[in-house]
């Protein structure tokens, strides 16, 4: 059975520590990705100590896809049932990540939860596996991204070791509603969210802190999909509200004010300017795992239970 409500979600799952000397798989599950970014993003795995699990169609292309919708399945059913892998690391972003959800076999997934780290198009597969499998995700960077900023780098080794605190405070400038607020995380890339609108594959979202960030959109795209959520109904159902990184979309005063008039009518906290999405930093934050938001006395976003041991 699907794990749809997310306000059951409190008591997030558990991971152990990934290890130096811990196998990491690497799945495309959406496009084709540069050859020299993939060798660097490896390298810096394997310096750490990690053994590395390519998939095996990892190199395909099949036109704006890393191969066909089966080979690329196959690869993430692969590695995520492989006993010998402990966390799964997507290679690159860019489309097609969502054409693999009819062919995962949930209620096995479920069965099996690993650690899997990426974002853009991986949205999609972080919202499916907490859906449908009840997984806690991770939103970071992907592997060609590791070589492009050390800080980058260093969030998904810490968030792999257990070491990553998972708390960010919080500046004036960025509270745009004051309020408390304490839910599972949930979210991601907010055009990708969009389309699993009407799906089964969107989770409940009741209760949730909605993360969204989004790249190369104009600002009447991110108007029309913020509509679209208030007329599905989950604008109204949130616990909150938190903006990353709108990388080449608008200035952030634009998509502020633009995000605030479609969540006038609510009364939960909304906070911009977190160091989720597109850009350098990209901080690794875990979906479907409880936090905390509090911009009145602790002015902090963290994490209730970490979900991953130390």
């Amino acid at each position: 059975m699907p794990v749809r409500g997310m306000r059951e979600r409190m008591n997030a799952p558990r991971f152990d520590a990934v290890r130096p000397g811990a196998t990491i798989a690497l799945i495309a599950p959406s496009s084709p990705f540069d050859g020299e970014l993939y060798e660097k993003g490896r390298s810096i795995l394997l310096e750490a100590g990690y053994r590395i699990a390519p998939g095996k169609s990892i190199s395909n292309k099949r036109a704006y896809l890393a191969g066909t919708d089966v080979e690329r399945a196959h690869d993430l059913m692969d590695a995520i049932l492989d006993p010998e892998v402990q966390a799964v690391l997507c290679v690159r972003g860019g489309y097609g990540s969502g054409r693999l959800l009819p062919w995962l076999h949930f209620p096995n997934l479920r069965k099996h939860p690993k650690i899997l780290i990426g974002h853009s198009d991986v949205t999609f597969l972080h919202l499916a596996l907490i859906s449908q499998a009840g997984w806690t995700t991770f939103h970071g960077p992907n592997l060609t991204g590791l070589a492009q900023s050390a800080q980058r780098a260093r969030n998904v080794l810490d968030a792999l070791s257990g070491t990553a605190s998972y708390l960010w405070p919080l500046e004036d400038r960025q509270i745009l509603r004051r309020g408390l607020a304490r839910g599972p995380m949930a979210g991601g890339n907010l055009t990708c969210l969009a389309h699993l609108v009407g799906t089964p594959y969107l989770p409940d979202l009741t209760g949730a802190l909605l993360l969204i960030e989004d790249c190369n959109e104009a600002l009447y795209r991110l108007d029309r999909i913020m509509n679209h959520l208030k007329l599905a109904g989950i604008l109204s159902g949130l616990g909150g509200v938190l903006l990353g990184e709108f990388t080449g979309c608008a200035e952030e005063s634009e998509i502020c004010s633009m995000v605030m008039e479609h969540v006038a009518p609510y009364d939960y906290p909304v906070v911009c300017g977190l160091p989720f999405g597109h850009g350098d930093r990209n901080d690794v934050i875990p979906l479907g795992a409880p936090f905390l938001l509090d911009t009145r006395n602790e002015r902090t976003l963290r994490v209730l239970d970490p979900p991953v041991a130390s």
